[in-house]
């Protein structure tokens, strides 16, 4: 049985998976993950992994729809896979590790989204701050 804890950061939203992911648990898995992307304008997930005890080729497949469907909303989406563990195993093996990004813990997934938040609000354009109107120098006698 598969468990799936959301917890919501600021404008990410954090999802761990724990236990095993397989073609029993991977439908209610995969539709929490929906459920994330429904309820976030902006989509930065990042997805846990660190306590899956396993996870088969039906699991990866549903992280691969959940990355397609972040991309076609401009999101990111970032996993966290331990160095050790068979979802590492797995992902290195079929060489989905190649076509995800991935960080080893939760505060260095979260510190990569800082510079896209930074990014995101640097290139909003900001109100226009009204010149100050320069003091005429009296003329010289």
């Amino acid at each position: 049985m598969a468990q799936v804890q959301s917890l919501r950061a600021g404008p990410v939203r954090v999802l761990r998976v724990i236990g095993e992911l397989d073609a029993v648990t991977v439908p209610d898995v995969a539709e929490k993950l929906d459920e994330a992307l429904l309820t976030f304008e902006e989509v930065l997930l990042v997805v846990d992994l660190t306590q899956v005890t396993f996870i088969a080729s039906a699991g990866v497949g549903a992280l691969v729809r959940i990355r397609q469907k972040v991309q076609q909303r401009q999101g990111r989406l970032i996993m966290i896979l331990p160095l050790q563990g068979r979802a590492r195993r797995l992902f290195e093996l079929t060489r989905m590790i190649d076509h995800f990004e991935v960080h080893l813990t939760l505060p260095g997934a979260m510190s990569a989204l800082r510079p896209h938040e930074a990014h995101r609000l640097l290139s909003e354009k900001p109100e226009p701050t009204p010149s100050p109107t320069p003091t005429p120098t009296p003329p010289r006698p």
